[in-house]
């Protein structure tokens, strides 16, 4: 077996004839990095299908940027220290933790968005199953057996501890169901006998206290969209992603925190440099990379303390992949 990627930076590091380049060469090459202005602010702009578009605008991290124009990385140019100790372990893992929280939970919204999702289904079981591996195991027989009749079925589940111990699954999707079909699948999947739902299926027989686990239409909370039938994806997206850090606490840090079909188109991601010296330009040009794309119907939302913005935008169907407005009269810089 080949050598790690962390052993292959040991060998660099250790080399015995490793001299790094003078003071003098490192100073010449800061002095080439910060000679050309630094921006003060980038844009992320995500374009998902359906003509929606996601922007937002953080501030930059000028120390990165030198470094980076130095050719400087700190993974492999910066000498191994000694062993951590167990406390700075587990403090390294918490912040592992809530960055991959943070990652999952921008997934989790991209693909609500990509799906066009505007309905829930929550399966959930009768009796305690508290293995996750088990529910893992029993989710991907229940869609192997859903996709024998639709075969194109597109979803995203997201995993939810209750209070007893119990998990069930919250899924988004797009339009109606069928949900008798939906209920057999996920029947047979979590162990059901085959006769008793066919009993049910066919003969109209009730399972009653006999059944081992149901598939619910869940509405819109009253705080998250009312008295509507359907979920604005939105909120949607928000209910979900707040089960990813409650689920992230007692499970393993290599578990999945969410599953869905392989085929939701991906988002194109984008990153940007702005021109803006100042908040308040950030947002207008956040603002511009939306309106001019075709958008007609925006939202925003914004931190001022952290100089961070979010706008989000939608185009009505007969104007997706075209630009509605003039194009705007600034130059991006493709990071």
């Amino acid at each position: 077996m080949g050598s790690s990627l962390r052993q292959k930076w040991d060998a660099v590091n250790d080399r015995p004839d490793f001299t790094p380049q003078s003071k003098a060469d490192e100073y010449a090459a800061w002095n080439r990095a910060v000679s050309v202005p630094i921006p003060e602010y980038r844009a992320k702009v995500v374009r998902l299908p359906h003509g929606q578009i996601e922007v937002s605008v953080t501030p930059v991290n000028q120390t990165s940027v030198i470094n980076a124009r130095m050719g400087f990385n700190l993974l492999l140019d910066c000498p191994r220290t000694k062993r951590r100790t167990c406390e700075e372990q587990e403090e390294r893992d918490i912040e592992n933790r809530q960055r991959s929280t943070k990652r999952a939970r921008q997934n989790v919204r991209y693909l609500v968005k990509s799906l066009f999702a505007d309905h829930m289904l929550t399966f959930s079981y009768r009796a305690n199953v508290e293995d996750r591996d088990t529910v893992a195991a029993q989710w991907k027989e229940f869609v192997r057996l859903f996709r024998v009749r639709y075969p194109d079925w597109a979803y995203l589940a997201v995993l939810e501890k209750q209070e007893r111990g119990s998990y069930h699954i919250h899924v988004a999707v797009k339009g109606k169901q069928d949900i008798r079909w939906l209920l057999r699948c996920w029947l047979i999947a979590i162990g059901q006998p085959l006769e008793e739902v066919s009993e049910w299926l066919v003969g109209g027989v009730k399972l009653g206290e006999r059944s081992l686990g149901a598939v619910n239409v869940e509405p819109p909370k009253k705080r998250w969209g009312g008295a509507s039938r359907q979920w604005k994806r939105d909120k949607l997206s928000g209910y979900l992603t707040k089960y990813i850090g409650k689920e992230f606490e007692d499970s393993d840090k290599f578990a999945k925190k969410y599953w869905h079909s392989k085929n939701v188109i991906k988002p194109v991601v984008e990153r940007f440099w702005l021109k803006a010296i100042t908040y308040e330009q950030a947002i207008i040009e956040a603002h511009d990379l939306v309106y001019y794309s075709g958008c007609c119907h925006m939202s925003m939302w914004n931190d001022y303390a952290a100089g961070v913005v979010w706008i989000t935008g939608e185009t009505e169907r007969k104007h997706i992949g075209q630009c509605t407005q003039g194009v705007p009269d600034f130059d991006f810089l493709v990071d």
